[in-house]
């Protein structure tokens, strides 16, 4: 089994990190039986598989069902007053900043105890830092109230496909109809900037957030576990 070393999270990490990708049963038992050389040039791997294939290693912790939705009826949809698309000129404000870290909150780098101090923050302060200068979105949306953001949506689109990546509502304005308004929204711009399709990734145990995609009329595309292997913990 090969595992290719991903220069960027160990770089960002401080940590020598790498990727497997398993798509049997066998190929578990292979990676598992190479410990002792990965060991020599990891501290980390990422091991992804098919869901619900086996893999058993000492320190390895299944850390992540990735659910990833897809929608293609556009059809519920609706232009709403309220919802903004950032001004990068605007930069990053500390509302969205801790927007960014509330649409976090079942990620596996804040559920793993073993990254370094504060990584889950630094993680998520670079996404919507990233998001703001369009280098990982081509849209920052933001439902505004009293002038200030409380909701978060971020919208990449590449030719006729929008991806969705942050997504959030301020805690004390939750449960107010805000999320499904704003995705409306999105969906509506979507709609107007002639995506056909819509993709957004999240954990199969963030229960709340997996009805409100269904809810919106996304359907569960894909789901794939996500172990973190650690070498010598």
């Amino acid at each position: 089994m090969k595992v290719n070393k991903l220069d960027w999270d160990s770089d960002f990490f401080g940590l020598r990190i790498g990727k497997a990708d398993i798509v049997s049963d066998d190929d578990g038992k292979i990676l598992a039986s190479q410990a002792d050389s990965l060991r020599e040039g990891y501290d980390l791997v990422y091991v992804f598989a098919h869901h619900g294939l086996e893999f058993a290693a000492p320190n390895a912790k299944l850390v992540d069902i990735k659910t990833v939705y897809s929608l293609r009826d556009f059809t519920d949809c609706e232009k709403n007053s309220k919802v903004m698309v950032w001004d990068g000129k605007s930069g990053v404000t500390d509302e969205l900043f801790h927007l960014a870290l509330v649409s976090g909150e079942f990620s596996r780098f804040k559920i793993d105890g073993h990254f370094p101090t504060g990584s889950f923050e630094r993680l998520y302060s670079r996404w919507i830092e990233q998001s703001v200068n369009q280098t990982m979105a081509s849209e920052v949306f933001c439902y505004m109230v009293e002038d200030l953001p409380r909701g978060l949506i971020t919208l990449n689109r590449k030719g006729n496909e929008g991806t969705i990546g942050l997504v959030a509502i301020h805690e004390s304005f939750q449960h107010r109809g805000i999320g499904s308004a704003m995705m409306r929204h999105v969906i509506w711009y979507a709609r107007e900037h002639h995506c056909d399709r819509l993709s957004v990734a999240t954990q199969r145990e963030n229960v709340s957030a997996c009805k409100f995609y269904e809810k919106a009329g996304f359907l569960v595309e894909s789901e794939t576990d996500v172990w973190h292997w650690w070498m010598g913990k």
